[in-house]
């Protein structure tokens, strides 16, 4: 028998206290990845991902069981709504994006928790496939079962384009 494990999936929706910590993660991976980004637009943009749970954009976060420890965080985004949420057509791709594990918790299972909420969250829309763009996490993804589908220039970075089909059972 397995063991539950040490964290919790929810959210942000149903925990809006930690919106700050997680703008500030999103405003340091953009930063990291040489994208313009400020506290305050990432903050804002994150106010986006609160409008309802069956919306785009929307985030989940990790929190450690025994005291409520904000360990990570998911989203998932729909560029084809133009910044406002709503609910995709299942004919646009939703993106996987601004996945963060803090350092002490990776490697034990946090991001395939919150990988697997976002692909429960597309099937439920309806949606067949979700896409990332990954940077130094590929193979990661890979072993997630992510394919590549192509190189492209974000950022002036070089990216890789990931695709996953999801299973409508």
């Amino acid at each position: 028998m397995q063991s539950a494990p040490e964290w919790c999936r929810v959210s942000l929706i149903e925990c809006p206290d930690y919106l700050d910590q997680v703008a500030t993660w999103h405003h340091r991976e953009c930063l990291r990845q040489g994208l313009q980004s400020s506290q305050q637009t990432r903050r804002d943009r994150l106010l986006q991902h609160l409008m309802g749970p069956g919306s785009v954009p929307q985030t989940w976060i990790a929190l450690e069981r025994t005291n409520a420890e904000l360990i990570g965080c998911v989203s998932v985004v729909s560029y084809h709504l133009g910044g406002r949420p709503g609910t995709p057509q299942t004919d646009t791709p939703l993106w996987l994006s601004s996945l963060f594990v803090t350092p002490q918790w990776r490697c034990r299972g946090v991001a395939s928790d919150l990988i697997e909420g976002v692909r429960h969250f597309a099937r439920e829309l309806g949606m067949t496939s979700l896409w990332l763009t990954a940077t130094d996490q590929s193979e990661f993804y890979r072993r997630q079962g992510w394919q590549l589908v192509r190189r492209a220039k974000l950022g002036g970075r070089w990216v890789n384009v990931m695709s996953c089909e999801l299973d409508t059972h």
